[in-house]
């Protein structure tokens, strides 16, 4: 478990200050950063666990407010719940939104160069960190291998987004700027092996214990949990069954019987979520969605969305609000519940939950043709949900039961929606009957323009761009 030193000193601060610099130097195009110029930089901050943990801090809050995985309206929740079938855009000044609603993103839009550049921003951050690490004299060995084993979950967790929005990627694990700015894309079983490798290294170096009780650090079973999805979606089954196994048995985690407890701070099915930031701050997401009056001033749940739902399942009351201008009904997210700030923060943005690796496990046990445990798995989920059990004992019906469940469990989750129609390739057939103008070149977004042409080694173009 990492030391957390609470006494400070000149030096300490020194670096720390050092420290910053490094990371908003980092905040250039990552084909574009210069040569570090002060080589004295690194061998003060990463020799004090404070200094390195300051700066896996400031990583982990960039990505809670601005990175991929942010629950505001540059978030994946918000863009591919617009690019999907999840919400349905009310705004006439949200113009990049309208983009993704409409499906017509363009290889020039911002909000893909945005999201493109602060990814591997952040991935530099983090190669940095390891890099400093690594070759750090004065870190205690059990520190190093919290701080490694962070940083390597880190790197593989925004990549895997990136190859899931954008295909054929670059894996970048350097900060040689050398190196950086002529990289090519990797083929994205490429990419697969190499976040299999990262994560399988992040799992053995990290402790099953938290660094707080907050579950704001990934600890060994948040690795676990990462590595159980980028499994399933390189349908690798076995490791898929086998790392939700781990999870499911071990005791730590449990499902909350009462659905109103999921996303609260203290659920105990929250492997991984963001630190507020601020003591009585709440969650992002929850400012994102809730409205109270009609017409939504910004967006809603759509309503094919709304429609499948079963009769009786309790997320329908419990996970959405409602507001009504006596003629109209209109339905938002409201799986947050707190828009303002509160005495104590009560809600954290989360990133990994238990009942994920519930359907995980039921998924891959039906493509192993364990039908009975795949139900077992997938019941658990609909019981919570007051759901009755189902029964069917057909592969492909149960996997479409699955991807159901999937779908009503993880709306405007991160991007969940989107990413199962796209690995069980049902985006076309889902998504074209309710999006006018999807095609099925949609399922990757473009690489930003301007990147193409800073390095032709990013080319070709994905298909439809």
């Amino acid at each position: 478990m990492t030391h957390i030193i609470k006494h400070t000193n000149p030096s300490r601060s020194l670096a720390f200050m050092l420290l910053l610099l490094v990371l908003l130097t980092s905040c250039e195009d990552f084909v574009d950063i210069d040569p570090p110029n002060n080589q004295l930089t690194s061998a003060i901050v990463f020799e004090d666990a404070a200094t390195v943990n300051a700066a896996l801090t400031h990583v982990y809050g960039q990505l809670r407010d601005q990175g991929l995985t942010n629950g505001g309206v540059s978030g994946l929740g918000y863009l591919l719940g617009h690019y999907t079938d999840e919400l349905t855009l009310y705004s006439t000044s949200q113009s990049g939104i309208q983009l993704f609603f409409d499906n017509n993103v363009l290889a020039t839009d911002n909000t893909v160069l945005s999201q493109w550049n602060s990814s591997y921003n952040l991935i530099y951050a983090t190669n940095n960190i390891i890099e400093g690490v690594k070759s750090s004299t004065g870190l205690a060995e059990e520190d190093k291998d919290q701080f490694l084993g962070e940083a390597y979950f880190i790197r593989t967790l925004i990549h895997f987004y990136l190859v899931n929005l954008f295909g054929d990627i670059p894996y970048i694990d350097t900060t040689d700027y050398r190196t950086n700015s002529t990289t090519s894309r990797l083929e994205a079983d490429q990419v697969y092996q190499k976040m299999i490798d990262d994560l399988v290294l992040s799992k053995s170096l990290l402790s099953a214990n938290y660094g707080d009780a907050n579950r704001v650090r990934p600890n060994k079973w948040v690795a676990t949990a990462l590595l159980a999805r980028v499994y399933l979606y390189n349908e690798n089954w076995d490791g898929a069954l086998s790392e939700a196994t781990e999870i499911l048995s071990s005791g730590v985690y449990a499902l909350n019987t009462d659905i109103n407890q999921v996303f609260l701070k203290n659920s105990t099915e929250t492997l991984l979520q963001f630190d507020a930031g601020i003591s009585g701050a709440n969650t992002i997401d929850a400012l994102t969605y809730i409205f109270t009056s009609g017409p939504p001033p910004n967006s809603s749940l759509a309503d094919y969305f709304i429609d499948s739902f079963e009769v009786g399942d309790a997320r329908f009351s419990d996970w959405m609000g409602t507001v009504s201008n006596g003629t109209d009904t209109w339905y938002y997210p409201f799986k947050y519940k707190l828009n303002t700030n509160t005495r104590t923060t009560q809600e954290c943005s989360i990133l990994f939950r238990l009942a994920e690796l519930y359907l995980i496990s039921a998924e891959a046990n039906a493509q192993l043709g364990n039908v009975s445990n795949a139900l077992d798995q997938l019941n658990v989920i609909r019981e919570r949900s007051s759901l009755a059990p189902v029964l069917v004992t057909d592969t492909a019906a149960l996997l479409e039961t699955i991807y159901q469940e999937r779908k009503m469990e993880f709306f405007t989750e991160m991007g969940h929606r989107f990413f199962d129609l796209k690995r069980t390739s049902a985006a076309t057939s889902e998504l074209s009957p309710v999006k006018p103008n999807w095609q099925a070149t949609d399922v990757l977004l473009p690489i930003p323009e301007s990147e193409l042409l800073l390095n032709p080694n990013l080319k070709p173009q994905n298909d439809g761009y």
